[in-house]
């Protein structure tokens, strides 16, 4: 059971932070895509039922004149918006008889008890108002921009671990990266998988189909994120050749990868250009080469490779900005992998550790929806295999925190030269998850 301070806290939350906190826009042109004066009442007059018919946080409302702290609101983004309003006071809870007028950020809310997954609640709703009132997800996101770095003084109070609470915002774990890592399609991202907050844990199972002219990976597996930290992720692939010679050819690998957040807050930090920082290791076993024996081949090192098994390391930065609706990431990998270790580790060319660079960037359509690109170079250690990068075009898709949708267009280049054609197709990948 929540405190009476802990009620109080995240009223005043509502009520009084976001004029503190943050500077407003210098033109008008937020508070126009939010629709101006009458749009922004709309908004108010949508987001107070939703928090007062949200069971994660509604309790905390119980005391408060919600009439006064609709206007307040109103008043509030308004300003933060450029718009022509200034805001007039503050909101004070009817049973907090004595405590007066506070303005200071930190004394508002200092020992007030707010976890991530109630500030993250609040700032859903608002999400979710907005979208029912059909500001443009352009907009949307710039309020967000203004309310999410006030986290970490508002946030004062760590949750009691253990009940997964899909706290974290929708989409904020990315999608399951086809080797089974958080992040695009191709390249991990220094996002922690599932929707747990620092005081949870979340986890995912995914299945992704890529199809080319002549071949299709088959990918599935879970991953599992600890406090927003750390992510434990085990996949499975399946390579198969539908073009003779290689008609019959089936390669199968398993992945384990581990992903540790060190620095940054890619959602939080809107106020500053620190990206989230994350570094990982995926350890990969290739398990045979089936489907030409009759060639005398079955196993990778037949084909020039040094090795069945070996390791991918890499550090990723993630910057989310709202303001702008796009999400950056750069991903740095040291590798001996051919073609993600289907084709074995190092070769005839090469047998060191290399570093290739990755890249992805998304437009934030909404809350739901991304578009994006990302491109991801690869080392060439194979005679038998002209390797080259491979790019996506995608587009993510999130209805709800339980299941997400990406569709790509791919191209993986040649794959061997015993079929030397520039290998294109589509990508679909689902995942489920918590």
């Amino acid at each position: 059971m929540m405190n009476l301070s802990g009620l109080a806290g995240l009223g005043l939350l509502l009520s009084s932070s976001l004029a503190l906190a943050q500077t407003p826009y210098a033109d008008d042109a937020t508070y126009a895509g939010l629709g101006g004066k009458d749009g922004i009442r709309k908004i108010v007059d949508t987001f107070i039922p939703l928090v007062l018919a949200d069971a994660r946080i509604k309790d905390s409302f119980a005391d408060f004149d919600m009439d006064q702290v609709g206007a307040r609101l109103r008043e509030q983004f308004c300003e933060f918006a450029g718009g022509p309003c200034r805001y007039t006071g503050q909101h004070r809870d009817r049973s907090m008889d004595g405590v007066g007028t506070v303005r200071d950020m930190a004394t508002v809310h200092q020992d007030l008890k707010i976890t991530d997954a109630m500030f993250n609640a609040l700032t859903e709703d608002l999400q979710i108002a907005m979208e029912r009132n059909q500001v443009p997800g352009r907009f949307a996101n710039k309020l967000i921009a203004k309310l999410a770095p006030m986290r970490r003084d508002i946030v004062t109070e760590r949750a009691a671990a253990g009940r997964p609470d899909a706290g974290k915002f929708l989409a904020t774990g990315g999608v399951s990266q086809v080797e089974g890592a958080g992040g695009g399609g191709i390249a991990p991202w220094a996002l922690i998988g599932g929707y747990g907050t620092r005081d949870s844990w979340g986890a995912n199972a995914h299945y992704t189909h890529l199809a080319t002219q002549d071949y299709k990976l088959d990918s599935y597996g879970v991953a599992v994120g600890i406090a927003d930290r750390l992510e434990l992720t085990l996949a499975k692939q399946r390579f198969q050749g539908s073009l003779a010679p290689l008609n019959l050819l089936d390669i199968r690998q398993d992945i384990v990868g581990v992903k540790v957040r060190v620095a940054g807050d890619a959602v939080y930090g809107q106020d500053s250009p620190m990206p989230q920082v994350a570094i990982g290791v995926l350890y990969k076993r290739n398990q045979g080469v089936g489907g030409l024996g009759a060639l005398g081949v079955s196993n990778v090192k037949q084909l020039g490779a040094k090795d069945d098994h070996g390791y991918d390391y890499y550090l990723a930065a993630t910057k989310i900005l709202f303001e702008q609706s796009l999400l950056l990431n750069g991903t740095l990998r040291a590798t001996r992998a051919n073609q993600m270790g289907l084709l074995g580790f190092g070769g005839d060319k090469g047998d060191s550790l290399r570093l290739m660079p990755e890249a992805s960037v998304a437009y934030l359509v909404n809350r739901k929806l991304a578009l994006g690109a990302e491109y991801r170079r690869k080392p060439h250690n194979l005679g038998v295999d002209n390797e080259k990068a491979y790019y996506d075009m995608f587009v993510a898709w999130f209805p709800s925190k339980n299941f997400s949708l990406t569709a790509a267009y791919v191209e993986l280049g040649d794959i061997t030269i015993f079929n030397p054609k520039q290998q294109h197709g589509l990508y679909l990948s689902a995942q489920a998850g918590f």
